[in-house]
């Protein structure tokens, strides 16, 4: 710990020491104050304790402003928060020494030194770190419980070169990330050919951040590199770039022969999300894939083609009635396309699924779902059928809240007295729509309690209607919400208005 004088370092240091019990919820800041605890240490401990609410980098960086405050937490923190907050507070080793230090014995001082290389940006620190990768034991990555963070060196290696982590592409297929330093291009040419798939993989992943079409020969190779991380690597990266060269390696990659699944998933979506619609064969097979993560970006990639046999195929697949448990991602999609197929591909779908006594599958709530959305009358009889079902029940009752009209009035105003509160809010949100109906103003003002939502106020401002007066005089009074309590001031009664009883 850094050493702290006089009666500020003594403060410091019994913070320190109360801190620990704090953390491990021996006492908290009451009690101490109770004790009689002197006012700086408790204002030391009041500060830390406050970095609970707020994000990592922020809270350290807010420490790194009190010396006394950052010399009663440091002992505190793991290595890499302690290199946070040393290097944001200026008190960190020199580099040279920190470049020594990448490869002790000790793991904490490892990470330690790699940490404070990578918030400084040092770039001279990237080819020692792929040579650690590049070593026989690197460092594996460890999931950090407190602050959620990866210290791996392959992710110190992207933070350093890129300024920011790495990400599975199908999270963000679209997404290039931060391209890398200018001074790092060489560098991650030079490793693309390394010998180690590790650091080939890496230094491909990250190069491709930049996707500039003068690598694209390289990506290109890379494709039939012996290590898959390293094809896939190059598949993302050629999916990135504008370019048509890149898009007829990728369909070559469907078409050529002992290609993983894995590898023509790839390709596919990043043909599909490009227009080319060489991916649509691969995409529709995937869509129906047991993966529920391969089918949802295949989903993702058919809605972004255009083809104009997507709807067809999605409606075939979502009324295979033996492939059902794979179906949710064709059945969001036919919603999404909102095609002349869609609605009586759900309708048949959910029909099916409520005659069978299969309401368990993701399907069937799914097709609930998506009938609202489409918002087209006809779904009216076969969701308020699902109104029956308790597993569909709260979803049929927001769809058809969607949908609207006469018939389905009735229906929400069967349900607002329901014993379960997702059913209320979702005809409470139903009810909002039919403005000026004097049995649906009566039905929200009861609905209209504690928080008070807005939907709710806002629908009873508008209707005028006297009935509304006392609930909103008391959501103007009560509502925990500034806003909420602005909008229910507004209210202005008219008389010749009167809800139905």
């Amino acid at each position: 710990m850094e050493r702290v004088h006089g009666g500020a370092g003594h403060a410091a240091r019994r913070a320190a020491q109360l801190y620990g019990a704090v953390r491990a919820g021996e006492t908290d800041i009451a009690r101490l104050r109770e004790r009689g605890e002197p006012r700086r240490v408790l204002g030391l401990m009041e500060f830390a304790t406050q970095g609970r609410r707020e994000e990592r980098d922020a809270y350290l960086r807010r420490l790194a402003a009190s010396p006394d405050a950052a010399a009663m937490v440091r002992p505190w923190l793991g290595p890499t928060e302690r290199a946070v907050l040393d290097s944001a507070a200026g008190r960190a080793p020199a580099v040279p020494a920190l470049l020594a230090d990448i490869v002790h014995h000790d793991r904490a001082r490892r990470a330690y030194a790699r940490e404070v290389l990578v918030a400084r940006r040092c770039l001279e620190a990237a080819g020692p770190l792929f040579e650690v990768l590049a070593g026989p034991e690197p460092d594996r990555g460890h999931w950090d419980p407190e602050f959620g963070h990866d210290d791996g060196v392959r992710n110190h290696i992207s933070r350093l070169v890129t300024g920011s982590g790495l990400h599975h592409w199908r999270w963000f297929p679209g997404h290039r990330g931060t391209p890398p330093a200018p001074e790092c291009v060489p560098l991650l040419l030079q490793y693309c050919g390394h010998q180690e798939p590790g650091v080939r993989s890496l230094a491909l992943a990250l190069l491709g951040r930049a996707a500039d079409p003068e690598h694209l020969p390289v990506f290109a190779a890379a494709v039939g590199d012996p290590d898959r991380g390293a094809r896939e690597a190059a598949l993302v990266t050629l999916g990135r770039m504008d370019d048509p060269a890149a898009r007829d390696v990728l369909a070559d990659v469907l078409t050529g022969p002992s290609r993983p699944l894995g590898e023509r998933e790839i390709a596919a979506v990043m043909l599909g999300r490009a227009g080319d619609r060489r991916a649509f064969e691969t995409l529709v097979l995937l869509l129906n894939h047991r993966d529920s993560i391969s089918n949802v970006s295949a989903a993702e990639a058919l809605a972004r083609l255009g083809d104009p046999r997507t709807a067809r195929a999605a409606a075939t697949l979502a009324t295979n009635r033996l492939r059902i448990g794979y179906s949710l991602a064709a059945v969001h999609l036919l919603g999404r396309l909102r095609a002349p197929e869609s609605l009586p591909a759900l309708m048949s779908t959910l029909t099916w699924l409520m005659d069978e006594g299969q309401t368990v599958h993701q399907a069937a709530a799914g097709c609930v779902e998506e009938l609202g959305r489409l918002g087209d009358a006809r779904a009216v009889p076969v969701l308020t059928r699902a109104v029956t079902v308790p597993r569909l029940r709260s979803a049929a009752v927001d769809s058809l809240g969607r949908i609207g009209g006469p018939h389905v009035l009735e229906t929400l105003l069967g349900v607002v007295s329901d014993e379960d509160t997702e059913v209320r809010a979702a005809a409470a949100r139903g009810l909002a729509r039919y403005e000026g109906e004097p049995r649906a103003t009566a039905a929200l003002a009861g609905l209209c309690a504690p928080p008070y939502p807005r939907r709710i106020v806002r629908a009873l401002v508008r209707s005028g209607d006297p009935v509304a007066a006392p609930v909103l005089a008391a959501a103007r009074d009560g509502a925990p919400s500034a806003a909420t309590r602005r909008l229910a001031g507004r209210f202005r009664p008219d008389p010749s208005r009167t809800a139905a009883p």
